[in-house]
């Protein structure tokens, strides 16, 4: 709210939209005296009608006034009543709507249909009117929207369904709109086979990030029709551990990133924390949690859930081995314990890989006689498209040694 020295009105703005760039230029607008309401009112008293100033005028009301409160609505349906008196043809000038121009005429349509909607009689013949007259307007996919949210809550089953079948004729892939038609039916507890196949259509289009709330709403279906196996089947136990799955991954991804940054730190800490909460058995979560605690100086938290403990419950388990061998071998901690589990690797499974990794911690420990051995171990136990690899570990050993005796 922009006030002058005696504490009249200059101007307001409702709400804030980025980039600040713009949001900027407004302001400035308003302190320059450029389109405010001070100003508009000023030119409006002089010229009712100048179509440009009514216009921008009832916008400026628009955005200040609750259309809930009926003094508010009255100013504001006003305003654009005049609009339509001036330029009922649409002929007299556009404004911007989402990047695309449309006429005052159509903007104050919507507008007004909007009102109507919006007010205690719930009335949605002023939109409607409006889908029939602008079918290719910027704003009908909007219109379309508030309408769907009438028609979810009222109406009758039969307008209802007409309605719906013509939105998402018209908007396929739009899973809002599909979702309110469901929760329609849902509201009706009819037609309900048409629910299952729109809710099975939404989660197959948001398969890769599925809104729990549309899985509910296919569960809430089967079990209006009696099938509460296929309910536990579509929002069961299993549904939500794969949320929690995929939200400690995403966890995990947020912590990482920053860690890798130095930046944001403390809320990296955070979602480390949580993706271990949700996931504790997960040994990749607990492991890339464990190299933020290391990238974040906090090595303690790190052993605290993927040290010597962790590794005492799966010591018959390759799978787990080779992977806590590694962390540590690169981590250059924890060394006792890893090449306890290095040597338990090699015994449950003596391969090149699992030499390789004995051979890797006596390297960081510095024993450089038994790496050697290890070592050469996994060359000769090497296919031949691994051997260079295995070669290059020898070099690595016999250098470190060299530096060693100079």
């Amino acid at each position: 709210m922009i006030l002058d020295s005696n504490g009249s009105e200059i101007d307001w703005h409702v709400g804030y939209g980025p980039p600040p760039e713009k949001y900027q230029e407004k302001v400035d607008n308003s302190l320059k005296g450029i389109d405010t309401f001070k100003s508009l009112s000023e030119r409006y008293a002089k010229d009712p009608k100048n179509i440009e100033v009514v216009f921008k005028l009832a916008q400026k009301v628009d955005d200040r006034y609750s259309p809930y409160d009926p003094q508010g609505r009255e100013k504001i349906l006003k305003l654009y009543n005049e609009v339509l008196a001036l330029d009922p043809e649409g002929k007299l000038g556009t404004t911007d709507y989402e990047d695309k121009k449309v006429t005052f005429t159509e903007y104050a349509e919507f507008s007004i249909g909007l009102l109507a909607y919006r007010s205690d009689k719930r009335d949605p013949e002023p939109l409607k009117a409006f889908l029939k007259k602008y079918p290719q307007s910027p704003m009908l996919r909007d219109a379309y929207m508030y309408l769907a949210l009438y028609y979810m809550n009222f109406g009758s089953k039969e307008e209802a369904t007409k309605f719906f079948e013509d939105y998402i004729s018209k908007y396929p892939e739009e899973p809002y709109g599909l979702n309110f038609y469901v929760q329609r039916i849902i509201r009706d507890k009819d037609n309900l086979d048409r629910g299952i196949e729109l809710a099975k259509k939404i989660n197959e289009m948001m398969k890769y990030n599925t809104a729990p709330r549309y899985t509910k709403n296919l569960a809430e279906l089967y079990i209006l029709k009696g099938e509460s196996e296929k309910a536990n089947d579509a929002y069961g136990k299993d549904f939500m551990e794969g949320k929690l799955t995929s939200l400690s991954y995403d966890l995990i991804d947020y912590a990482n990133f920053w860690a890798n940054q130095n930046k944001n730190t403390e809320s990296a800490l955070a979602m480390a924390e949580n993706a271990v909460k949700l996931n504790p058995e997960n040994s990749y979560i607990l492991m890339q949690a464990a190299g933020i605690y290391c990238k974040l100086n906090k090595p303690e938290k790190a052993l605290e859930i993927y040290g010597p403990e962790f590794i005492k419950k799966h010591m018959n388990e390759s799978s787990y081995l080779g992977s806590y061998v590694r962390f540590w071998t690169n981590q250059e901690k924890n060394l006792e314990s890893a090449l306890e589990v290095a040597k338990k690797a090699v015994d449950l499974s003596p391969t090149a890989f699992t030499w390789d990794a004995l051979s890797a911690v006596y390297l960081k420990m510095k024993n450089y006689n038994e790496a050697l051995k290890a070592a050469e171990k996994a060359l000769e136990l090497s296919e031949e498209q691994y051997k260079e690899r295995f070669k290059k570990r020898i070099e690595d050993i016999k250098k470190a040694m060299a530096e060693e005796k100079k």
